[in-house]
């Protein structure tokens, strides 16, 4: 009897020290609107160690403030009364070195943080900067997907300690993209790897909000703001190299939903050769890259590799004599020897206007990012005209289609006809692990169909396509984490704008004659040398299927 009176008195307990925290809260949050402050809930919240640097523990007290985030010459801090007597000379101290950015909090949540001072082992530099390092053994997916997590327990790790494992898992297997998204009782942990979305691991709810505050705080967003989309980005160090995330916050239904692209993942420095293009489709693109002027543009949804392909053109290019000047919506990769300019719309500049001033800084080559609107068409086949080689992007199905898109624009059939020099469109397919690689065998049906595909192959095209048919397929082993794919690889449609081709611009045809015509000139399909590719045994006839049908 007394062991249950005892718990029902604890449990009674726990209900009012929460009731009494969350009336805190709201007081807090009341007098964060008197003095025209954001609030924001400390308690349990991961304390930058660098920003916490920036002051003493005594200090702190005296003022009843604590400093939690750092970055540059940003320094967030918390306090309790914006009245306080020692509060004013220490923000003078404060801002004499950093922007200081007040939040307003409760007195306990300033209580439970100030025990963060005990946890810094060994002083660290005021006004260092805050970076983010990140181990990627082979064994932290592993460990990401067995955290001892629960509502209560965090597995003796820090929040800090939790995103940098989700980060090394994503780096370790190469993903593209984290997806963080938040359901009823739990939040899912998605990576994109090779261009698919894989369930990783999920993380109780409790943490989730720590965690959101630890992205937001990294990436420069802002604590307060749950209700309205936001983008941001920071940088992390894996492996003696370094990568730039960005962030995108979403709001949902059940929380804040937040996808992290990794940049700089992928190999970039490509050589033409290496790309993937065969026979014709290769032959057109060396040919027509040595020419003084003109447009190629490549065209593919998001995500199929457009960017790879024209940093690969451009370090084709990049040599001495010649100036390139890119225009991206972001810079993604720097590559050395090439101006290389970002958008900035809140500026002002958007591609049309960036194109323009670009042009009056007299380069030879100029990379635009993507062709959304009549004005970057127009102008960027102007440039074209005018002894400029101009590479961009545009999102199309395929690359006949790329005609009917710009003309829809309103660049007029006799600007666009003589500037257009070649046409790509592209798809990445997942390559077969080599380290599971077997023989498969096709049923009867499926293999009628391909050999009718490739049938199809224009004896222009300058392919080998082999007597025998062999395909592969991946059954899945650790080296590829049991996804039998390991890596991507590009196929394919190019064809050059022949005097054929101007004629039917002139005479804007559909998207179907412009294909035939390429075709005629000896254009392999996507699906033909995704075809050949399963061929070669660089992936299977699944993804083949998958990516290329329409």
């Amino acid at each position: 009897m007394s062991d249950f009176t005892g718990n029902k008195s604890a449990k009674i307990s726990e209900v009012f020290t929460d009731l009494n925290r969350k009336f805190e809260e709201q007081q807090a949050q009341r007098t964060a609107k008197v003095h025209n402050l954001p609030y924001f809930d400390l308690t349990g919240f991961p304390i930058d160690e660098v920003a916490l640097a920036e002051m003493s523990v005594d200090e702190a007290v005296a003022a009843q403030v604590i400093p939690f985030y750092k970055e540059g010459p940003l320094l967030r801090i918390a306090i309790v009364d914006p009245k306080n007597k020692n509060l004013l000379a220490v923000l003078e101290t404060l801002k004499k070195k950093s922007e200081v950015e007040p939040y307003l909090v409760s007195k306990s949540g300033l209580e439970a943080a100030m025990g963060q001072y005990k946890k810094i082992i060994a002083p660290v530099q005021a006004g260092s900067r805050h970076e983010v390092t990140v181990a990627t053994g082979a064994d932290v997916l592993e460990k990401l997907k067995h955290l001892p997590l629960s509502d209560t327990a965090t597995g003796g790790l820090t929040i800090s300690e939790i995103l940098e494992m989700i980060i090394g898992a994503a780096v370790n297997t190469r993903s593209s993209d984290i997806h963080l998204e938040p359901e009823k009782k739990f939040m899912k942990v998605r990576f994109r790897i090779d261009g698919v979305l894989q369930d990783i691991a999920t993380l109780p709810t409790p943490i989730v909000r720590n965690l959101l505050s630890r992205i937001k705080l990294l990436s420069g967003l802002k604590l307060n703001i749950t209700s309205v989309p936001q983008d941001g980005r920071f940088s992390i160090k894996s492996d003696d190299r370094n990568l730039d995330l960005r962030v995108s916050v979403l709001p949902t239904n059940y929380g804040e939903s937040v996808v992290i692209r990794i940049l700089g993942i992928q190999d970039v420095g490509l050589d033409i050769n290496d790309l993937g293009l065969r026979g014709m489709a290769f032959k057109v693109v060396q040919e027509e890259l040595e020419k003084p002027n003109g447009m190629i543009l490549t065209t593919g949804p998001t995500g199929s590799g457009k960017t790879t392909t024209l940093y690969a053109f451009l370090n084709y290019l990049n040599r001495s004599g010649v100036k390139i000047i890119t225009l991206e919506d972001p810079v993604e990769y720097q590559l050395e020897g090439i101006n290389q300019t970002p958008i900035d719309r809140s500026g002002g500049m958007d591609f049309a206007k960036g194109l323009r001033s670009i042009l009056r800084q007299d380069p030879d080559i100029v990379m635009v990012g993507e062709i959304r609107d009549f004005e970057t068409g127009e102008t960027a086949a102007q440039a074209a005209l005018t002894g400029h080689m101009v590479l961009s992007t545009l999102h199309t199905n395929d690359a006949a289609g790329a005609i009917p898109r710009l003309l829809d624009l309103g660049v007029k059939p006799v600007t666009l006809a003589p500037a257009l020099n070649a046409l790509l469109a592209q798809r990445l397919l997942r390559r077969i692990c080599p380290d599971c690689k077997e023989v498969y065998r096709p049923a009867p049906k499926e293999m009628e169909r391909v050999k009718s595909i490739l049938s199809q192959i224009p004896s222009k095209s300058v392919v080998d396509v082999p007597k025998r048919y062999t395909f592969y397929h991946g059954k899945g082993c650790a080296k590829c984490h049991d996804l039998g794919y390991r890596g991507r690889v590009g196929i394919f449609e190019v064809f050059a704008v022949d005097d054929k081709i101007q004629q039917a611009i002139f005479d804007q045809v559909s998207t179907n004659q412009i294909k035939k015509l390429a075709v005629d000139a000896g254009m392999v399909t996507m699906q033909q040398d995704g075809l050949l590719k399963a061929l070669e045994g660089l992936t299977d006839l699944a993804e083949v299927w998958r990516v290329t049908e329409e």
